[in-house]
């Protein structure tokens, strides 16, 4: 991600959003929430703690990265960050950020790698009814036999039970792969075609092929097409019309960017969009 600049934003804006900061690893209960609001464009810098968590909006779209690679989540989306592993966030889209703090040793199964999960509505309902740390929490609230202590345990049997969902962009460490895909992130409606960026990095269209499925599990043209369907969820987000969005993104046509939003969402663009207003 690029440079970030808090200047930019008012300074009340700011004020509020440090003011909700504090150390959570230094906080001993097995899981809270810390809700913080922020405005689109907003970054949370590279950063690791040794607790993990489960980033949720209940509004907005946010970009987590971590040296793995990209995961998106809308509202009906949460990433989940084992601790200790570096990364960085983006708001897309104003949001309304609940953060899941869940110590290590509070679960046995805690998953131990990056990624995205659906959000139901019953772990959407848990996350709302849990208590808010507007600061450091009082530990007595989470004592066995408490309400906290009983949604705590609900909370965390439902995240380890949630399945994966395809939101991720798996980042390519090779350094022929790199530039190829800092491009296309950079500018999605770039349409040279694999044997065009074989020639800009030096390598035969095999080779740059052979190394996108090694590195990626995916084949260059899918790894493309997972990026622009990605992008496109901060854009339908913010109002942008679906036959705007493929044009802007580099799709053939609407309809075969709508063919690749279902492959990867499950749903139409459509269909996202009215269940995303729906959830905010």
């Amino acid at each position: 991600m690029e440079a970030f600049d808090p200047s930019k934003f008012p300074t009340a804006i700011r004020e509020e959003i440090d003011a909700r900061w504090f150390d959570v690893d230094a906080v001993p209960v097995p899981a809270m929430i810390v809700p913080i609001d922020y405005p689109t464009d907003w970054q949370i810098e590279r950063h690791a703690h040794r607790k993990a968590q489960l980033i949720y909006c209940i509004s907005g779209v946010m970009t987590v990265e971590t040296e793995h690679g990209q995961w998106v989540a809308p509202p009906n989306r949460g990433i989940w960050v084992p601790g200790g592993i570096e990364h960085e966030i983006l708001i897309n889209q104003a949001a309304a950020m609940r953060t899941v703090y869940v110590a290590q040793d509070a679960r046995a199964n805690l998953p131990t790698r990056p990624f995205a999960l659906a959000v139901t509505p019953l772990l959407r309902e848990l996350v709302l009814a849990a208590h808010v740390a507007i600061g450091p929490p009082d530990p007595a609230l989470y004592r066995p036999g408490t309400p906290m202590a009983h949604i705590t345990e609900v909370l965390l049997d439902q995240i380890v039970a949630q399945p994966t969902s395809d939101l991720h962009l798996p980042y390519p460490r090779d350094r022929r792969l790199k530039p190829i895909c800092q491009a296309l992130t950079g500018d999605p409606a770039d349409r040279r075609s694999l044997k065009e960026w074989a020639k800009v990095v030096g390598a035969s269209d095999r080779t740059i092929e052979r190394l996108f499925m090694a590195e990626t599990g995916m084949t260059f043209h899918r790894w493309r097409e997972q990026m622009r369907v990605l992008k496109s969820l901060t854009l339908l987000a913010n109002g942008h019309a679906v036959k705007n969005v493929a044009l802007e993104l580099g799709f053939a046509n609407p309809s075969t960017f709508i063919t690749m939003f279902r492959k990867t969402m499950g749903e139409t663009p459509g269909a996202y969009i009215k269940g995303d207003r729906h959830t905010a």
